[in-house]
């Protein structure tokens, strides 16, 4: 009978304890100065079937993956900045670069926060050579040409929660909206005849995302 009463006590005893210990952990928080977020995250929407920008889409849905690193400054309690890049794929592989504006609106158990991610996503850094390559747009196939991948303007909001692990790490969870630009230019240059097309596309993401904050 004791060790059931001793079982019952420490089971009422510790949620309180770990609750007591996140508060001392909370209170301890830094609220100024260095933070890294890596973050790994799925981008979901339809594929383009076609070279149109208002074209038809595939009716199934994709997922692709994103993997963020930002490192900034704590500003205090609410504001934060910094500078992120990553690795995604689309279509193909992209590699954003982008300024990131975050806040928060308390920071508790349980913190909710609004961010904007604004720069430019970098495609191909160079050219590459194809014997022989299909496209879902014009010219949809080439011999012989040059392919290059431009990338461009990317606009990412994004909102999430985020629980601390200890007094140093909080974990996230997001939710966010993706606008991002792209261009691809082929070109065929077999003297004397010279052609060049260019896409130009605009993707639209939903993203889920979970990351770990270090400060």
């Amino acid at each position: 009978m004791k060790k059931i009463l001793l079982i019952i006590l420490s089971a009422l005893l510790m949620p309180a304890a770990f609750s007591q210990n996140i508060n001392k952990e909370i209170n301890n928080r830094k609220q100024e100065g260095y933070f890294n977020i890596t973050q790994i995250s799925m981008l979901m929407g339809n594929r383009p079937i076609n070279g149109q920008n208002q074209g038809y889409y595939n009716a199934r849905t994709d997922f692709f993956p994103s993997v963020t690193m930002t490192n900034g400054k704590i500003l205090n309690e609410h504001w934060a900045t910094g500078i992120g890049v990553g690795f995604e794929i689309f279509d193909r592989n992209f590699f954003p670069v982008f300024a990131d504006i975050r806040y928060t609106l308390w920071d508790n158990k349980v913190s909710p926060f609004f961010v904007v991610k604004t720069g430019y996503t970098f495609g191909n850094f160079k050219k590459k050579h194809y014997d022989n390559r299909y496209f879902n747009y014009e010219p949809y196939s080439v011999q012989n040409a040059d392919f290059r991948n431009y990338g461009g303007l990317m606009l990412h909001p994004e909102m999430g929660v985020k629980i601390p692990l200890n007094e140093n790490t909080d974990l996230m969870f997001t939710v966010a909206y993706r606008y991002q630009k792209t261009k691809s230019k082929v070109t065929y240059n077999n003297p004397p005849h010279y052609y060049e097309w260019e896409y130009k596309t605009i993707f639209n993401r939903l993203s889920f995302g979970v990351a770990i904050m270090f400060r």
